[in-house]
C-alpha cells in the first residue's frame, strides 16, 4: 500500500508539470576528529642561520639608442601601472671649482625651478596633475633627474623632463630663494657630529682632490655661488653626449622609445667641463678631531681610500665586508655593541665611485668610550690578517646573506630603475644582473681572506672623531698619532 501511495503522489506531481523530489543523500560517514600536529618551537639559544640562496636574478635590460645616440636602457615589469625614468648627467660634483663646492648640486637642484616657458609654481602643478612625482640628486661623478609616474602619463611627463633638462629658466629669484635654504640646510647640518665627520673623513682622504668634499658643499662655498655660475656650469654639462636615459616599470619598449625620441632625439651637444683629479700627497693616518663642546657622543671612523667600481676586488670585498662589518652579525658590530655595549650599531662600508673610492669602519659611541672604541675596530683589523681571518662558517654566512638580500634591491619599480642606472654609470655590461649571484657565490674563503690583508694594516687608516674635544682628546695618547683639528665645514683649526 505505502509503495503504490507514493507512486500515485510522483504521477500527480509529474502531470501537474513539477519535477519529482530528489531522493535524500545518504548520510554523511563520521570519523573521529584528528589530533593537531606538535610544532617545533624555534631554537632560541641560537642565532638563526641564513636559508639557501635564491635562484632568481633580474632579467638583462634591453639597451637601445635615440637618434642622436643616447643609449636608452630599458626593463618591462608585467602589469604595473607604474614607470620611473631617469636621466643620467655624467660629471657630478667631481666637476665643482675650487672654493665653489656645491656648485653641481645646487645647478642640479635649479633646474625644475622654473623650465619650458612655465615658472616654478605651474611646472609644480603641471606635474601634479599627472600625477608625477620629480626628484634630483648630484653625487661625485654623476647627477640624475628622475621621474616616477603612471604608465598612461608617460610621454606628457617626458616632455616635461625634457623641458627641465633642456630648457630650465634659472631665474634670479628662485635662484636668490634656493641659495639661501641651501646655506640654512648646510648650517643646520653641521649640529649634527655625523655631518662633520663625513665632511673632515673626505678631507682627510683626498686633500683638495677628487672626492675631498661631500657634493652638497658647505656655507662657505655656497655663499660664494653666483647665478652666473649656476647658467655657465649647466652649459658646460648638461648636453647629451653625456648622458643617459632608464625606463623601468609597465610600457611597452616601443611606446617608450618613441616619446624620448620625440623629446630628446633631437637633442645635441657635448659637455665641456673638467673633473678634478686625485691628489697625489699620500693619506696621513694621524687623527682628525672636530670639536662639538659637550657632546655625549662620539662619531667615528677609521678610513683609507680604495679602488673603484672596476676593480677586481669589487666582489672579494662584498663578501670579507660583509662579515667583517656591514652585516648585524658581523664582527665590528658584534664586538662594539653586543659585547662591549659602546654603541647602537658600527659598520664598514666600501664607498665606491667609478674612478676611486674610500674604505670605512664607522660608529657613533658613547664619549667616554671613544679611545676603547677605536682600540677595538683596530684590533678587529688586525686579527683578519693575523690570528682570526675569516672562517668557512663567516664566509659561507656572508655570501648567504648577500644572495638573500639581492632580490630585496628591486623591489619596487624605482629600485629597479636606479639598479640599471648602475650600468651606463659604471660601464657594465647589461648582463651584469644576471651573472651577479653566480659571481658572488665564486669568492670562496682564500680569495676573501687576500681581500681582507689588503685592508688589514690599521697603521694606514685614518682616524676621524667628531665629539667633545675636551674629554676625548686626553684620551688618545698611546696611538703614535699626530692630531688636527677642524671645524665642520673642514676647515683646519689650530690647537
Amino acid at each position: 500500500m505505502r509503495r503504490a501511495a507514493l507512486a500515485l503522489v510522483t504521477l500527480m506531481l509529474a502531470c501537474d508539470g513539477s519535477p519529482p523530489p530528489e531522493p535524500a543523500p545518504p548520510p554523511l560517514a563520521t570519523s573521529a576528529p584528528v589530533a593537531a600536529l606538535p610544532q617545533p618551537k624555534p631554537d632560541r639559544s641560537k642565532l638563526p642561520e641564513p636559508g639557501p640562496a635564491p635562484g632568481w636574478a633580474l632579467p638583462s635590460p634591453a639597451r637601445v639608442e635615440l637618434d642622436n645616440g643616447v643609449p636608452v636602457y630599458f626593463l618591462e615589469q608585467g602589469p604595473t601601472p607604474l614607470v620611473t625614468v631617469l636621466l643620467l648627467v655624467s660629471g657630478g660634483a667631481v666637476t665643482d671649482p675650487v672654493g665653489k663646492e656645491g656648485l653641481t648640486a645646487t645647478t642640479i637642484d635649479m633646474l625644475d625651478e622654473g623650465a619650458g616657458g612655465k615658472d616654478a609654481l605651474a611646472l609644480s602643478e603641471a606635474l601634479q596633475r599627472l600625477g608625477t612625482e620629480y626628484s634630483a640628486t648630484t653625487d661625485v661623478e654623476h647627477a640624475v633627474l628622475g621621474m616616477d609616474l603612471i604608465a598612461e602619463s608617460f610621454e606628457p611627463s617626458v616632455a616635461l623632463l625634457a623641458d627641465i633638462a633642456r630648457r630650465p629658466t634659472l631665474d634670479a629669484t628662485e635662484f636668490a630663494r634656493r641659495k639661501q635654504q641651501r646655506i640654512a640646510e648646510a648650517i643646520s647640518a653641521e649640529s649634527e657630529p655625523t655631518h662633520g665627520r663625513a665632511v673632515v673623513l673626505r678631507k682627510a682622504l683626498f686633500g683638495d682632490g677628487y672626492g675631498s668634499y661631500l657634493p652638497v658643499g658647505t656655507r662657505d662655498s655656497l655663499t660664494r655661488v653666483t647665478l652666473a655660475d649656476v647658467k655657465k656650469h649647466y652649459q658646460a654639462m648638461v648636453a647629451p653626449e653625456g648622458v643617459a636615459l632608464i625606463v623601468a616599470g609597465g610600457i611597452d619598449q616601443k611606446s617608450a622609445v618613441s616619446a624620448l625620441n620625440t623629446h630628446f632625439g633631437s637633442w645635441s651637444g657635448a659637455p665641456s667641463i673638467k673633473a678634478r683629479s686625485l691628489s697625489s700627497a699620500p693619506v696621513a693616518p694621524d687623527i682628525f678631531v672636530v670639536d662639538y663642546p659637550g657632546s655625549t657622543q662620539s662619531a667615528i671612523s677609521l678610513a683609507r681610500r680604495a679602488t673603484g667600481h672596476d676593480s677586481d676586488e669589487y666582489f672579494p670585498a662584498l663578501v670579507h665586508n660583509r662579515a667583517f662589518g656591514e652585516a648585524f652579525t658581523s664582527r665590528v658590530n658584534m664586538n662594539l655593541r653586543e659585547d662591549k655595549g659602546y654603541t647602537y650599531g658600527a659598520r664598514s662600508v666600501f664607498t665606491r665611485w667609478p674612478a676611486h673610492g674610500f674604505f670605512a669602519i664607522a660608529a657613533s659611541v658613547k664619549s667616554e668610550t671613544t679611545r676603547p672604541s677605536i682600540d677595538e675596530v683596530l684590533k678587529e683589523l688586525e686579527g683578519t690578517c693575523g690570528a682570526r681571518p675569516l672562517s668557512q662558517e663567516e664566509r659561507n654566512k656572508a655570501v648567504g646573506g648577500l644572495l638573500l638580500g639581492y632580490p630585496g634591491r628591486f623591489e619596487s619599480v624605482s629600485n629597479v630603475a636606479r639598479e640599471l642606472m648602475n650600468l651606463p654609470l659604471y660601464q657594465r655590461p647589461v648582463s651584469w644582473f644576471s651573472t651577479f649571484p653566480g659571481r658572488v657565490q665564486a669568492v670562496d674563503l682564500t680569495t676573501a681572506n687576500q681581500l681582507g690583508k689588503r685592508y688589514c694594516d690599521g697603521s694606514q687608516f685614518a682616524i676621524v672623531i667628531a665629539g667633545d674635544k675636551k674629554s676625548v682628546v686626553p684620551t688618545l695618547e698611546g696611538l703614535g698619532r699626530p692630531l688636527h683639528f677642524y671645524d665642520a665645514r673642514g676647515k683646519k683649526l689650530g690647537k
